[in-house]
């Protein structure tokens, strides 16, 4: 998929380098006084650019429009990348209105064509000169094209932010995967978003990331696919040299029972579990433990959160 972004953006880089080509002649004011045929070429190029361009463009929506349908029919289970998918996708779908030159695109280059044979006298025809009425009709289509050669611009613009924004964004992100020693080296703040991004990849909806104030003990709030709530309390210690007692899962476990009875309360760290907290998490099994073994296979091994909890409490 990535490959052919970037072959929609070699073709959009293009298209807008051709039509810069043009900035004189969309600078200039037709003439209403006469015709030259030199800016009639001028004209005529310009119009052929513009009209191939549009041309490029409706491909390259559509192929987008294909891309990111396929995406979202696929098993796409990060909340976060599939709502990219359908942002993007939207994106597509907004259109600007069309100048009423593109009625007239046919008309205006049977126009240019005319002004442009050598029997006109325009510098030096052989047979008869144009009417003042042909050169107002003539300037009148001139203006219509750089209108519309400004429409194909805004539609190109458009179309490169979109293609950059998939590129670059969450929706070509690979699976979040990290080394245990890595996360042993995180800022706690990191590591919460580690958390949330991991619950994202597993296809869970993040409510909430980031504790604070009245936060109730939980670092990170998801929902799974059904809208049950997962509350997280991420305890990390640097080098892993750190352990988390019992009264910091009953915190959690409080927190969890006021939000909903049915929130499945999780402890997460990088460091030891005390005796105390696996034996007051385990009774009834109030609240699931995630250690460093658990995370090693969550975070490095890319094991889902239900496969590495299965080893935790019932499933």
């Amino acid at each position: 998929m990535r490959q052919r972004l970037l072959i929609l953006q070699g073709k959009l880089k293009r298209c807008v380098t051709v039509l810069q080509a043009h900035q004189e002649t969309v600078a200039r004011a037709p003439r209403i006084d006469a015709l030259v045929l030199g800016l009639v070429e001028d004209d005529r190029c310009l119009l052929r650019d513009v009209k191939r361009c549009d041309d490029v463009v409706g491909e390259i929506e559509d192929t987008l429009t294909e891309i990111f349908r396929e995406l979202m029919a696929a098993d796409l289970k990060s909340e976060r990348r599939r709502q990219e998918a359908e942002r993007l996708s939207d994106r597509i779908g907004d259109t600007f209105p069309y100048s009423s030159g593109w009625n007239l695109a046919d008309e205006i280059s049977e126009t240019f064509t005319y002004a442009a044979s050598p029997l006109l006298r325009a510098e030096g025809g052989i047979l008869f000169g144009p009417t003042a009425l042909f050169v107002k009709r003539y300037a009148e289509h001139a203006v219509f094209t750089r209108i519309m050669h400004k429409d194909v611009i805004l539609r190109l613009t458009r179309l490169r932010r979109v293609v950059r924004e998939a590129l670059e964004g969450p929706l070509l992100q690979e699976p979040t995967l990290m080394d245990l020693e890595d996360i042993d080296e995180l800022h706690h703040s990191q590591f919460e978003r580690l958390i949330a991004d991991l619950l994202d990849r597993d296809g869970y909806r993040i409510i909430r990331s980031g504790g604070g104030p009245g936060d109730m003990g939980a670092d990170v709030l998801a929902a799974d696919p059904l809208g049950r709530f997962v509350m997280v309390q991420a305890k990390h210690f640097l080098a892993g040299g750190g352990s988390v007692g019992q009264p910091v899962v009953q915190h959690l476990y409080g927190g969890a029972m006021a939000t909903h009875p049915s929130t499945l309360p999780v402890v997460v760290t990088n460091g030891r579990l005390t005796g105390g907290a696996k034996g007051w998490a385990a009774e009834d099994c109030r609240v699931r433990l995630i250690g460093r073994e658990e995370l090693r296979r969550w975070a490095e091994n890319g094991e889902s959160l239900e496969s590495v909890l299965k080893g935790t409490g019932p499933a």
